[in-house]
Parts: structure tokens; sequence; C-alpha cells
């Protein structure tokens, strides 16, 4: 009976071992992509690095990428979390490219492997998100109404100048510091986001 017990519930030691064993695995895929390509890890060199087995690993992620996402959407919303809004996205912009430029090295050893088009999907997401949270916040200040694909269609299109931009920073090695491209991309946006609902607005 207690053997059962045990197992259903399990004790808060075995929850704490079991979420170690996570951080394990998240910070010695960190330490991996620093120093390597993204394709030349594997799932046995992480685990022989943090001392875990595979069905620990595989407990907790799919496989590589999936390491990655889950440290970029957790790392990258803490950034973020109090720029998210109308009044400060530009705040979020700069949070986002912060975090791409101190964590360059491993930034750059995903973008220059085979894995970079799922990572550039989550990044896309991620973005996405943002920017909905930002269009929707303006909509609600203006008092008007936008329609669903309308909203879609503004979303997407800051979307691909804020990922465009960043791409392109990364393939040019992030050698320019973040805020000197925001100051660039402030001078050709201020404003452009509520005209862009104003007009849609003015349709309906």
């Amino acid at each position: 009976m207690e053997a059962a017990t045990s197992i259903l519930n399990p004790t808060m030691e075995e929850k704490i071992m079991k979420q170690h064993a996570k951080t394990a695995i998240i910070h010695s895929f960190k330490k991996l992509l620093v120093s390597q390509p993204l394709d030349k890890i594997t799932v046995k060199e992480i685990c022989l690095h943090c001392n875990v087995n595979r069905q620990t690993f595989y407990y907790y992620f799919t496989d590589i990428i999936d390491i990655f996402k889950v440290i970029v959407f957790e790392e990258l919303t803490a950034e973020i979390a109090q720029n998210r809004t109308f009044e400060t996205w530009e705040g979020g912009f700069l949070a986002t490219m912060n975090y791409l430029k101190k964590n360059s090295k491993m930034i750059l050893h995903v973008y220059h492997s085979s894995y970079w088009p799922e990572a550039n999907t989550c990044f896309t997401n991620f973005s996405n998100k943002l920017l909905n949270d930002v269009v929707t916040e303006c909509v609600e200040n203006m008092g008007v109404k936008l329609a669903d694909n309308d909203q879609l269609f503004i979303v997407n299109f800051y979307r691909h100048v804020f990922n465009g931009l960043i791409i392109d920073w990364v393939s040019e090695g992030m050698k320019r510091e973040p805020q000197i491209i925001l100051r660039k991309l402030l001078i050709m946006i201020v404003g452009n986001i509520a005209r862009s609902v104003a007009g849609f607005a003015k349709e309906q």
C-alpha cells in the first residue's frame, strides 16, 4: 500500500529531483550550443554532459530543437513581459534584440544550422503574439471596431517589418547595437500602427 501511495503521490523530493533534471538538461544544452553548431549537438551528448538518461530527456523534450523553443519562450517572455502594450511595444522590440545579442553565440549557431527554419517559426509565433496584443490594445484605446482579417493584416505587416530587421541583423552577425536599429525604426513607423487601425476601422 505504501509503495502504491508513493507512486501515485510523488514526494516533494522526487518533484524537486525531476525539476532539477530539466534544469540540468537546459543548462547543458545552452553550454554546448555556445561552443558548437546546433547540428553537431546530439541527445546522447546532452545526457552525458548533465548525467541524465535518455528516458529523462524525452520525458521533458521531444527533440533537440524543442529545448531551444522552450528556452526562447521562457526567457524571452520574461524579458518582454512588461513591454508588450501599445505604449511600450518598442521596449518589447528592444528587449528581444538585447536578448538575442546577449545570447549571440547560441543564436548564430542556430541560425547557421539546418534547424533555423523551425527556430524562425518559433520567433514568428512569438512576434505574432506580441504584436497582436499591441494592436488589440490600440483598437480598445481608440474605441473602434476592427474586422479580424484586418487586424491580422496589420499584425502580419508589422511582424514582417520587425522580423525582417531582426533576421537581417542576425545574418550580419548582430554587430550593430539594438538601440541604433530601434531609433531608425521609430523614425519610420511612429504613429503608423494607430493610423493603420484608424484607416481600416473607417472602411468598416
